[in-house]
């Protein structure tokens, strides 16, 4: 009590003049158009600042959850895509592989109308997972997911993102897993190159392909081997999954040819490939199962027994 009689006898007088200013300063605001106007509009303005502000902070902390609804977007469309290249293949003649069916483990029940209505021709199951580790700087480099063995995911699927190509699921625990990305140097991938109209249509559709391996160094760009010579290619040609695997479906992007040069033998290119997918900034993937992956290995290694 006595500290709050002594506050106010040292800053009494302060606090009676403040009280006063704002006795005064209502009084002008209410009693003049002009004053009041000035002073609406004023404090309109502030208020607008102060809630621009509020609703920058507000929306930076949604991030996280905007995020994820946009990466389950993403799966929703490239499923679509899938679908519609499903469907031309069927009209086509073809077999009608090569699409994606959308599966979040997590939400959906045995009873589930999107379980119920899957294709049994249908290859690959696709799951949404968030990257929470991530490397780039060595020459042996992993990424971890927050999904693993309950939501899922197993060993040996492959691994993309909006951008294309990320990796292989190598190792999976109860709840997390971790990938072998393209920026490994034990990791291989088969890729083409995509020609354009003109060499199509005097070449046709030239079997360009080759292994995309990354020699460490800059997590931008890999290098693309066995490259025949006789391949028409330029800067800017676009590198894709050939299909000539059990891992990746045919056509997911890689990236884009930065320069090639004749390799040491002569016969081949040595080709510097730009990267899609930026590793360091690599938020959300997509994880692919390939269904048939144990039909086909056992299928493959039953013929390589066969000719020994």
């Amino acid at each position: 009590m006595r500290s709050l009689v002594d506050f106010f006898i040292k800053y009494g007088i302060i606090l009676f003049f403040l009280l006063l200013e704002g006795i005064s300063f209502f009084l002008v605001v209410k009693n003049n158009y002009f004053q009041r106007s000035s002073f609406y509009t004023s404090f309109a303005e502030v208020s607008n600042r102060l809630f621009l502000i509020r609703e920058g902070v507000s929306s930076y902390f949604r991030l996280g959850s905007t995020n994820e609804q946009l990466a389950q977007e993403n799966v929703e469309l490239r499923n679509r895509v899938f679908e519609l290249q499903n469907q031309v293949q069927m009209l086509k003649g073809g077999n009608g592989l090569r699409t994606v069916t959308i599966e979040y483990p997590q939400v959906l029940s045995a009873d589930s109308d999107s379980i119920k209505r899957k294709d049994p021709k249908l290859e690959f199951t696709c799951f949404s997972a968030r990257v929470i580790n991530n490397t780039t700087g060595h020459l042996q480099n992993y990424i971890t997911l927050n999904r693993g063995y309950s939501d899922g995911i197993r060993e040996d699927m492959s691994v993309i993102s909006a951008g294309g190509v990320v990796g292989v699921v190598m190792a999976v625990s109860d709840h997390f897993s971790i990938v072998m990305p393209v920026l490994n140097s034990k990791m291989q991938v088969s890729c083409k190159i995509l020609a354009d109209k003109k060499v199509q249509e005097s070449l046709g559709n030239i079997k360009d392909i080759g292994s995309l391996v990354w020699p460490g160094g800059n997590p931008e760009y890999a290098t693309m081997t066995n490259v025949p010579r006789h391949v028409p290619i330029k800067k800017g040609d676009i590198v894709v999954t050939s299909g000539y695997s059990d891992f990746f479906p045919e056509g997911i992007r890689v990236g884009s040819i930065e320069e090639f040069h004749p390799a040491e033998d002569d016969n081949y290119f040595d080709i510097k490939v730009r990267l899609s997918v930026k590793f360091s900034a690599l938020e959300y993937v997509e994880v692919l199962n390939y269904k048939n992956r144990a039909e086909q290995a056992a299928l493959e290694a039953k013929t390589r027994t066969e000719e020994k």
